[in-house]
Order: structure tokens, then sequence, then C-alpha cells
């Protein structure tokens, strides 16, 4: 059997600019050694039970020696066809206290906020609270005229040509990060409105649209943000262990810290929220996209929209569209895949679903660069057994 590189790789590294500063803020490591041997080929007529035999007995193999080196480590959950195969985690949430990793851990949940963000909004727009034709300075009027021409809908679909506030971050600027918020974002852009292009005429990813999202779902809602997510959406769903980074209780929380990749850069606490900022554990993550997909957050019709392309142009270079919170991709467009990664220093981070092979993924992980390798290797054999390489 041929190894592949997995599909969704490409989207741990969704933003350029996040890779400069998770480069400048997380740590590189000598090698790490491939875990386990790949098996020899699976049969293409193995029944559904020997494949998910398969499945555990390999990622078991990898969490066990994962766990063996007493370090950051990785939490994966998989569904398939309607079954949970696989829900289990290795190494250390804190690796000072010894504290291992659970389902009720929390990880920084990094870009992979973003679908939460977006589904947020939707839910906002399902109920006629806001209209994702909305101009921005209808919610925030205080903004550029230059700006009456971006729409929620532009937002979304990153076709707002909003500057990415994190692309032009580098070695000397990475300290502009420390302490940055939403609301000195907001002054930023009041200052220097410029454009990277006319909203509509090209998509570009930037995490600027978001963090306008996130003042917008704050503003409809006539609470913080944060607040507007435990009323909506996690009480509703019995998410008990998410939170968003601002709000002070969740230091009660088990958090996995944050184990970067090279020398560390230490003392940047980058505040910003609806881009990332949204903590949450395997379990809550889980039960979170099964309500999505079962149509508990928001309507089938906005569902609809969240996995279609949002623009007529592709966000990244590899060719990828941006629906709304989600990037779509695949081996075959007609599979309708979706997913979002995130990479925030050491906090890896990957939700992503298949509907045309019914299976569905999460991988938590706070290891960065050191803890890559292992989740590589889990999508190889998501990716063989499940999602279509058989």
């Amino acid at each position: 059997m041929t190894k592949r590189q997995p599909v969704s790789v490409r989207w741990l590294n969704l933003s350029k600019s996040w890779r400069i500063a998770a480069g400048l803020l997380s740590a590189c490591v000598c090698g790490f050694a491939t875990l386990t041997s790949y098996a020899a080929d699976t049969k293409p007529e193995a029944s559904k039970a020997e494949r998910i035999a398969t499945f555990r007995q390999n990622v078991d193999k990898i969490l066990r020696q994962l766990d063996a080196r007493q370090g950051p480590g990785l939490a994966v959950w998989v569904e398939w066809e309607g079954e949970v195969v696989y829900n289990n985690w290795a190494g250390l949430a804190q690796r000072e206290q010894r504290i291992p990793i659970d389902g009720n851990t929390l990880f920084e949940l990094a870009s992979a906020s973003k679908p939460v963000t977006a589904a947020a909004v939707m839910q906002l727009a399902d109920s006629g609270v806001l209209s994702l034709d909305d101009s921005v300075t209808r919610w925030i009027p205080d903004m550029s005229v230059e700006w009456k021409g971006i729409t929620v809908h532009h937002l979304l679909t990153q076709s707002a040509g909003v500057p990415d506030y994190m692309r032009q971050i580098t070695a000397a600027t990475l300290m502009e990060l420390d302490g940055l918020t939403n609301d000195k974002l907001l002054q930023r852009w009041r200052t220097d409105p410029r454009l990277s292009f006319s909203p509509g005429t090209s998509a570009q990813y930037s995490n600027s649209n978001y963090v306008l999202l996130a003042e917008i779902v704050a503003r409809a809602c006539g609470k913080s943000f944060g607040e507007c997510l435990r009323q909506r959406m996690f009480e509703p769903l019995g998410m008990t262990h998410s939170r968003v980074e601002t709000e002070s209780h969740m230091a009660n929380e088990t958090l996995a810290l944050n184990y970067a990749a090279t020398v560390r850069t230490k003392g940047i606490q980058l505040r910003t929220e609806g881009p990332t900022g949204i903590y949450s554990s395997l379990s809550d993550i889980a039960t979170w996209l099964r309500a999505y997909q079962d149509g508990k957050i928001v309507s089938p019709d906005s569902q609809t929209r969240m996995t279609t392309p949002g623009s007529a142009h592709a966000v990244f270079d590899n060719g990828d569209f941006y629906g709304m919170g989600w990037v779509l991709s695949g081996d075959k467009p007609s599979q309708g895949a979706y997913a979002h990664a995130g990479q925030k220093d050491g906090y890896r981070t990957l939700i992503r679903a298949n509907p045309h092979y019914r299976v569905s993924y999460i991988l938590l992980s706070n290891g960065g660069d050191l803890v890559f390798p292992v989740t590589q290797e889990v999508q190889y054999w998501i990716q063989e057994l499940f999602e279509g390489s058989f």
C-alpha cells in the first residue's frame, strides 16, 4: 500500500500569516520518527467490522507510543456511517503537573473557531435578527463610509477585502500581537479603512473578517460574543466544556497548555475572538459537529449555504474554496467535503466532514510540530479505511 499524504494536511496551515506567526511563536524540533509502520494492504472487500478493527488497532498503537513519551498529546474522534468508531486520546494536557488529556480537556480551537462563529451568524440570520445582505456599517456604524459596501455575506465568505491583521507579521513586528483585542483592531480600521480589493470582486483568507463577524454577533445579541455563544449554542447543546478565551471562569477548567515547536517567544497573548479564541473539548466539539450535521444548530438551507462556495474565486493557492466558516475541498468536488483547521502556536486542530463517505473526524493537539507527524498518521488511517482510499 502506497503511503498517501493526508488530504487535510494542507488545512493545518490555512493561513500563510499564521504559519509565520506560529513559526515565530512555536518551535522546531529535531525530526520526529513515524511512530508505527504501515500495515499490509487492506483488502477492498474488507467488511465494515474489519475496517473498524484495523483502524482501532493501528491508532491505539500510535496513541500508546505517544503516551509513552510523557509529553503533549492528541485527542481523536471519528464517526463513520452513523457510528462513533473512535474516541480516544493520549499525552499530557499539562506536562509540568503531569495532568493527562481526556475527553473534557479544553484545547484552543485556533482557526477551527471559524465554523462556530459562522454558525452563530447563521443562527441569527435564521431567526431574522440580521440579514446576510446587511452592511457591516448597519451593525458597526462608526466604521468608514468606504466599508458600506461590505456585507455580512462578504465577511463570511472571505470576499470582503479587509486586510488580514496577521498577514504582515514578521519577527520585528511580532510583539504587536501581544494583547491585541477585537476592540483594538476596530480602532485600527477606523483609522486606516483601506481595503485589499473591492468587496465581492475577489476572495482572500482573512482573520479580520471573523473579528468583524464576532462584533456583529455581539451587537445583534446585545451581549458579549462569548456570552452569546454560551446562551444560544453551548448551553442548549450541553457543551459544558466550551468557552471563549476572554471568559475568566475558564480558569476552573482543565486546559491543555500550549507546547510549541521552536524556541518559544514568550509573553505573546493574542486576545482576538471570532477567527480564533474559542476553547472546547473533544467531547464538546464532537457534540457540536453532530448537532450541526443533524440540523440542530442552523437550518438546512443555512447549512447548505455554509458548505457551498461563497465566491467564484478560490481562496487558497491550491484551488480550495471557502464557504461560510468552512474550507471546501476533496479529491472530487462531488464529495462535498468541508473542514477547517487551526494552527496557533502549539495548538493544532482539525474538524472535517465528508458526507459522501459518511465520515467525520476531529483532531486536537497541544504539541505543535512535535505531535504533527502523529496526526498525519492518524489521518492516513482515517482516509485509507473510511474515506474512499480503499
